[in-house]
């Protein structure tokens, strides 16, 4: 055998396995979950309701779409929420804006906190008339 397939013979396993390990998700890293869940609906209801409590606006923000859900395993668990959410009562132009929440949930505390939250407008679809 020459050196070359004896090299080849030892790179080839340690490159897959290279390949493999890449293309994983990060141990401990956050992770897609289902939003059905019914611990994730828990936290999306709580950090609603945080939202709302601190918002200077006279009307409620309800979720009108779920983007994407995410879990991590910390000392407890992280729910990495991002939504739309738009006015109740709203008016046919009203705004709908993006959120991410962050969810940290210790359930043996009997604890939930957000402890991040980020919202920006989206631009508004023209409607169409018919």
């Amino acid at each position: 055998m020459s050196i070359k397939s004896q090299m080849w013979k030892f790179a080839f396993p340690f490159f897959a396995a290279l390949l493999t390990v890449g293309s994983a998700q990060v141990p401990g890293g956050p992770t897609d979950i289902n939003a059905n869940d019914p611990e994730v609906q828990a936290a999306l209801k709580f950090a609603m309701k945080e939202y709302n409590k601190g918002s200077s606006d006279q009307y409620l923000y309800v979720v009108v779409d779920v983007i994407k859900v995410q879990g991590q395993v910390v000392e407890g668990y992280k729910y990495f929420l991002t939504v739309k959410i738009a006015k109740t009562l709203c008016r046919k132009n009203s705004n709908t804006y993006e959120c991410t929440f962050v969810v940290w949930s210790r359930p043996w505390l009997n604890d939930m906190q957000l402890t991040e939250q980020q919202c920006h407008q989206l631009h508004s679809q023209p409607r169409r008339r018919f």
